[in-house]
């Protein structure tokens, strides 16, 4: 028998996994797969830390079974726990369709838990937070996974739970500095511009509570305890970083020129009109809150002013074409303006919760509102990824060809390749020019990466068999005569290079401009094997960074720990 209680802690799980269901039946049932334009990029990523679980074989930083086995180094820079994680969902799908289905599910349960849980620890209730944690699904902030495989999407899915210790220290007045170091920290594991939104949240709530805190002091220890123990447990982010940036100079992600229509009023308008319930919440919010502002409480009049800044921020009306021009380097980092509407969905959805609470007299007018803008807002999105499909089979498409995108299949067989278990035959068909952290060994002015890297990494490999032999990264060809042969692997200064057994030096290679390297072969079977030579520093900053997650996790929760174990 369900009592209330029962309900209220089993419903919310059940009908946000039955609504994530439902939003990836329609691709389920169709076998049709979308492939946007991050898709190749990521994919490498997380099928290299697949295979390095399945072998046994962990190669922290030099990637060894994707991006063309080429020993660059992107997982340590990029989210490193959660691109094994990634790599998990990857290993337990039977494809890469398999993939996409079950990280949209993954994906979908996170954004809606997550947005769920916080606006019940923002005193909303249960069935405005439900409703709306349901809609949270349904934007663009969210399907911007499903659509382009934009990576943003996870820091989205997980940002509203990294909120919470903020919402606790407005209604406790005090931070728990466990839980906020683990917000913060599990954001950087993630997707680092995502913590850097999420810190900027924390700013203005924070400097709202202190002001009004009767214990500063504690409120400073408190904060300091949570600064301290978050560098703890993203410690091997920050070894990595300063290791590799200490020894290489690294090709940065590129900058966008065109930042100032890169926005929600100008060429990415479907941030905020999909679905356009968004658009209807976004008036009546206004509208209410200018109608009410005497009646809101101080941390939600922050909210709003904070919620309208990343809103700005998001929009061409923000002088981002001038910061990029004057070389600002903040501007350089956020490419793309719309990446600010993802926080301020989030402060949104936690403003509307908070105002619909209030309006105790209209509970089921709301409920019937927010029941058809939820239908309708499901329709909407799942008929835009069906003309997403239906343009990429008119257009007899996996992924749209360009000037950095290299197809080495046809359609058919591309296609064939997202539903072949083989998953490295996708890989190998479509292959994208993506030069980001190569190291940098001459002057790049005037050059175009994307092609150098195309013509040094991607189209050699014709010639080069990569293996991995005694778990290490093995090229091997076959020369005419001895001759000075360019291979499609990257060096960085602690890569160690053995070329037919022997340890090369300084002296025995020569580097391109992104470190691809030349050797001197041997007439007949040569083989060059290339490990790296991770820092002593480093490997203590990974395992002391696990053993904070694993100490900590438990310190959270010992409680429920010793209350089962008197049971």
């Amino acid at each position: 028998m369900f009592t209330q209680e029962k309900l209220q802690k089993y419903l919310p799980l059940s009908l946000i996994g039955l609504v994530s269901l439902g939003l990836i039946l329609p691709q389920w049932l169709g076998q049709d797969v979308i492939l946007g334009s991050d898709s190749i990029f990521h994919y490498n990523r997380f099928y290299d830390a697949a295979m390095q679980i399945k072998n046994g074989n962990i190669s922290y930083f030099i990637s060894i079974y994707g991006f063309q086995q080429s020993g660059r180094i992107v997982n340590a820079l990029y989210g490193p726990f959660f691109a094994y994680f990634q790599g998990l969902l990857v290993l337990i799908s039977k494809n890469w369709f398999g993939y996409q289905l079950l990280s949209r599910f993954v994906l979908h349960l996170f954004a809606g838990l997550s947005m769920f849980s916080l606006l019940r620890a923002a005193k909303i209730r249960l069935p405005i937070s439900l409703s709306l944690a349901i809609f949270y699904l349904t934007t663009f902030s969210v399907q911007y996974w499903s659509i382009r495989q934009g990576f943003s999407s996870w820091g989205a899915a997980l940002m509203s739970y990294c909120l919470i210790p903020i919402i606790q220290l407005i209604f406790e007045h005090k931070v728990n500095s466990v839980r906020m170091a683990l917000a913060v920290a599990l954001m950087l594991q993630v997707h680092v511009l995502s913590a850097l939104f999420l810190v900027l949240i924390y700013i203005p709530f924070y400097l709202y509570s202190f002001v009004k805190s009767s214990a500063k002091l504690a409120l400073i220890w408190q904060t300091f305890l949570a600064v301290v123990l978050a560098i703890f447990l993203t410690l091997n982010i920050w070894a990595a970083l300063i290791f590799l940036r200490q020894d290489n100079k690294l090709l940065d992600p590129f900058i966008n020129p065109l930042m100032q229509q890169n926005t929600i009023d100008g060429t990415a308008t479907y941030w905020l009109n999909r679905p356009s319930f968004l658009l209807v919440l976004f008036i009546i919010h206004i509208f209410l809150t200018l109608l009410h502002w005497r009646k809101i409480t101080g941390w939600e009049k922050v909210a709003f002013v904070t919620y309208l800044g990343f809103l700005l921020l998001s929009t061409s009306f923000f002088p981002w074409q001038y910061l990029l021009d004057s070389g600002v380097k903040f501007a350089e980092l956020i490419q793309f303006p719309f990446r600010f509407f993802i926080p301020a969905t989030v402060l949104l959805l936690l403003l509307v919760g908070r105002l619909l609470n209030n309006l105790t007299k209209s509970t089921k007018l709301l409920t019937l509102a927010l029941s058809i803008g939820l239908v309708f807002s499901m329709f909407q999105v799942s008929q835009f990824a069906l003309k997403k499909v239906e343009s990429a089979d008119k257009g007899q498409y996996v992924l749209k060809n360009s000037k950095h995108v290299y197809l080495f299949e046809d359609y058919q067989a591309t296609r064939s390749s997202l539903f072949d278990s083989d998953k490295s035959k996708l890989l190998q068909a479509v292959q994208k020019a993506t030069p980001d952290y190569l190291p940098i060994y001459n002057d790049l002015t005037g050059k175009n990466t994307y092609v150098l890297y195309a013509h040094q990494l991607i189209l050699p490999n014709v010639s080069i068999e990569k293996t991995l032999v005694n778990n290490q990264l093995t090229l091997t060809w076959s020369s005419r005569q001895d001759q000075l042969e360019a291979l499609p692997v990257v060096k960085y200064e602690r890569t160690k290079l053995f070329l037919n057994g022997k340890e090369l030096s300084k002296g025995d290679y020569q580097l391109s401009e992104l470190g691809a390297v030349t050797v001197q072969a041997k007439k007949g079977l040569n083989q060059l094997m290339v490990t790296y030579q991770e820092p002593k520093l480093f490997t203590i900053s990974l395992w002391l960074t696990i053993g904070t997650w694993l100490i900590t996790l438990v310190f959270l929760y010992f409680p429920f720990i010793k209350l089962t174990s008197k049971g």
